[in-house]
């Protein structure tokens, strides 16, 4: 692997509506890292509830995204950021304490731009197991079909690569991370990377599995297929 003397500047950005409830244990995730991040920016996308107020209780940025939409408040946090990488992870998902480290790691290599990890589901159960093993190997498909499948809640951009494409395209209101994963080919490596762990709610999935996997699918098909925005409105949950 090609390095930089320099250490990149991590900066993370958690899009949040409304997550009293979650994005404390995020933030305290973020806080325990082997290495700290450079910044801690919470997107708020017009929440009512307690959710900034406790993003400031643990020193983070708090930037307000008026129009709603996590897509919305992905780009506004992204384009609030001052460090050399955009690390993005959801408010209602925890991650280890080398995250960051394992980040810094990676992009330490220039040619890379835009890095994805997979996932871990807490409960440990057998059906646990299988999604892990499965979303693995999904992942692992689309990088080997040259086609890098960023997920939304564990994904990493050079900020430099960032700007070259003109950021993240608001037309996805679903699959953003997808397609964006897809423009990032043209100016560096975009990686799959084995270690990069996170630990995410499944609470979409939990509340109607089948409407989910089918949304899902239908994004999946006009964001890496067709190429156009998905056709699909989900239910703001983040």
């Amino acid at each position: 692997m090609t390095t930089t003397t320099a250490t990149p500047r991590i900066s993370v950005v958690i899009p949040a509506y409304n997550e009293e409830k979650n994005i404390g244990s995020c933030l305290k995730a973020l806080s325990a890292q082997s290495v700290k991040p450079y910044e801690i920016i919470v997107a708020n996308n017009n929440s009512t509830d307690n959710t900034a107020t406790i993003a400031h209780e643990y020193k983070a940025k708090v930037i307000l995204a008026t129009e709603q939409g996590y897509v919305f408040a992905l780009k506004t946090g992204m384009n609030g950021t001052s460090g050399d990488v955009v690390a993005v992870v959801d408010a209602d998902t925890l991650v280890p304490t080398n995250w960051i480290e394992i980040i810094t790691q990676t992009f330490s290599d220039p040619t890379i731009v835009g890095a994805t990890g997979s996932i871990h589901i807490k409960n440990g159960n057998f059906l646990s197991r299988i999604n892990d093993a499965a979303y693995k190997y999904f992942l692992t498909i689309n990088f080997t079909l040259n086609t890098p499948h960023l997920v939304g809640f564990n994904f990493a951009v050079r900020k430099t690569a960032l700007n070259k494409i003109n950021g993240l395209d608001t037309r996805y209101k679903m699959g953003p991370d997808v397609e964006l994963g897809l423009r990032l080919r043209s100016v560096g490596k975009v990686i799959y990377v084995d270690d990069m762990i996170v630990y995410p709610s499944m609470r979409r999935w939990e509340e109607s599995p089948l409407k989910t996997f089918i949304e899902y699918a239908r994004s999946y098909i006009w964001t890496v297929l067709l190429k156009k925005p998905a056709a699909v409105k989900q239910k703001v949950i983040r």
